[in-house]
């Protein structure tokens, strides 16, 4: 093993167990932050395709992708798809081509492949449908609804006016979030609209836990709820109008006082009660003189006849007292004359507006002066020096101005001056930070952070690079032979082949195996194998000529055999 591994495994062992946790655990957060780096650098990015599918829809999507080797993963329950983020739009197209996803339940599309024979029957049935999955889809479109159902009752057509019947409609949400009350009438009177005859009284609405959110009310109760939000916003216009007073007086007082000097409030008493009158007036008198309309004439005749005896006439009989022996009988004929004159009318028609003002109280409020002044033991004091009568009057007049005050009204004006604070308290004040406090409070927390960094570097990390290297040089150390080592070394060193004699270097290669042997014979310069040869004998040299060079051992054979003849 390595002497400085060995060291290292030596010192981490010495150490006590608590630092050794605590290398464990640094050594730990090291390594998982450096391969979640690696796995995050390296991965496969998905990215969301479509989310907030239905079931129907997210098994097209998939048999889609599979057919096309597309690699995918589901989330939300099935809910969602993620495909790799370089290719998220080119899905999105190839499926919008393919008419996936059809967004919950069938649309209109279903007419578009009509079959040949279907019955009057099934074509109300499809056209109910394709109704109700349009109605799903827009419903859809809220952010607070993930998917929606529609189911619409549409009654039977009847001859008789007395059995018409009129649709009705119920909606099942399932919510992201919960869904504001205007949304939810607006969802109701969309449907309302979408169907021919359909009243919102005659939808519900609910959702996946079994709230509803909105049903069809009788008279009685839609009269309460236009009661209830009548008041509300009767409630809202009061105050509108009192803070839209307020604002306006306490903003003209501020830019004479001082910002935050002066405080403003407003009651006001309004009727809110409604009084429509419509009058009809007749004045003959109007235009100033007398217009004859129309006029009639009646004549009236009379006719007289005398007798000296006779009946009289039953018609108006005339007896003269003078002469009692005559009798004289009359026809009278009368004439009327009537005149009709113009008659001048006026139509009017009045409404009382939605709020009258009563009565208007208006409470304000104003901050003092405050001046400096020094006490018997000369400590500067700050003190509270109360506004003159003449200048409060003139507050006051400024503000009856501005709220429109009216004498009949009653209405109420009370101006008053006090100090806002105490003294203490505004001795308290923070003052403006300048200097070294300023830069502790900009950037005290950069410069903490930057500090932490360098002191994390000089009593961790740097004090780790130098055991290691201090480990490394100790270990390089003890490996070096000592003096007396090296004195030994050089008693024991042993002799190079050339200063050996031909025993010594024939034990030499003997203590070698053949391999050994022939590596070193390679190795070998020009003056250690002529060193060599020259210390073999005869024998040892035809041997060595003969494994080596087949061509000079025949000749020293043909010359051994050459001296034997002779």
């Amino acid at each position: 093993m390595n002497p400085v591994i060995e060291r290292i495994i030596t010192t981490i062992k010495e150490l006590s167990l608590s630092k050794k946790i605590g290398l464990g655990l640094f050594v730990m957060v090291l390594v998982a932050g450096f391969t979640t780096m690696f796995i995050w650098t390296n991965k496969t990015q998905f990215k969301p395709a479509y989310s907030g599918l239905t079931k129907e829809d997210a098994a097209d999507v998939v048999a889609v992708l599979k057919e096309s080797n597309t690699p995918y993963r589901l989330t939300g329950n099935g809910t969602t798809i993620m495909v790799p983020e370089a290719i998220v739009y080119d899905v999105r197209l190839s499926m919008a081509k393919a008419g996936i996803p059809k967004g919950g339940g069938v649309g209109y599309e279903i007419f578009d492949k009509s079959e040949f024979g279907t019955t009057e029957f099934v074509q109300k049935i499809n056209k109910k449908r394709a109704l109700q999955g349009e109605l799903a889809r827009t419903i859809s479109a809220f952010d607070e609804v993930k998917s929606a159902r529609v189911m619409i009752v549409l009654p039977k057509d009847s001859v008789f006016v007395e059995e018409t019947k009129k649709p009705s409609a119920s909606i099942l949400l399932e919510l992201n979030s919960d869904i504001a009350k205007e949304n939810v009438t607006a969802i109701a009177h969309l449907v309302s609209s979408s169907v021919q005859d359909l009243t919102p009284t005659l939808v519900t609405i609910v959702d996946t836990s079994g709230r509803i959110l909105f049903e069809g009310k009788s008279e009685a109760e839609q009269a309460r709820i236009d009661a209830e939000n009548l008041a509300d916003s009767q409630y809202q216009y009061k105050v509108r109008f009192e803070e839209n007073l307020t604002k306006r007086i306490q903003t003209m007082l501020e830019r004479i006082v001082g910002q935050d000097k002066a405080i403003v409030r407003v009651t006001s008493e309004m009727d809110f009660s409604k009084n429509d009158m419509n009058e009809e007036i007749y004045d003959p008198f109007e235009r100033g003189g007398e217009f004859i309309r129309s006029r009639k004439n009646r004549a009236e005749k009379v006719t007289q006849l005398t007798e000296d005896m006779g009946i009289p006439s039953s018609v108006n009989p005339i007896v003269d007292e003078n002469n009692p022996g005559d009798k004289t009988n009359e026809r009278v004929n009368k004439s009327d004359d009537t005149l009709n004159y113009e008659i001048s009318k006026r139509v009017r028609e009045t409404r009382k507006p939605m709020a009258v003002l009563n009565r208007l109280s208006v409470a304000a409020v104003i901050d003092g002066k405050y001046e400096f002044q020094v006490d018997e033991a000369g400590n500067r004091k700050r003190v509270y020096l109360p506004r003159p009568a003449g200048e409060m009057k003139q507050f006051e007049n400024i503000v009856i101005k501005a709220m429109g005050y009216n004498e009949e009204r009653s209405d109420q004006v009370s101006m008053e001056c006090f100090p806002f604070a105490s003294i203490g308290d505004m001795d308290m004040a923070e003052p403006v930070l300048t200097g070294w406090k300023m830069v502790q409070n900009e950037y005290g927390r950069l410069i903490a952070n930057l500090l932490l960094v360098l002191v994390l570097f000089l009593f961790v990390i740097r004090p780790i690079i130098k055991t290691v290297k201090d480990i490394k040089v100790t270990v390089e150390q003890e490996a070096l032979p000592g003096p007396e080592e090296v004195a030994l070394l050089e008693e024991e060193k042993e002799p190079q082949f050339l200063e050996m004699d031909g025993e010594q270097q024939k034990e030499f290669l003997e203590l070698m195996t053949e391999e050994q042997k022939e590596v070193f014979m390679k190795k070998m310069t020009a003056s250690e194998r002529m060193a060599y040869l020259n210390n073999m004998s005869v024998t040892e040299k035809a041997r060595y000529y003969a494994q080596k060079d087949l061509a000079k051992t025949v000749n020293i054979i043909k010359g051994w055999i050459s001296e034997t003849e002779e």
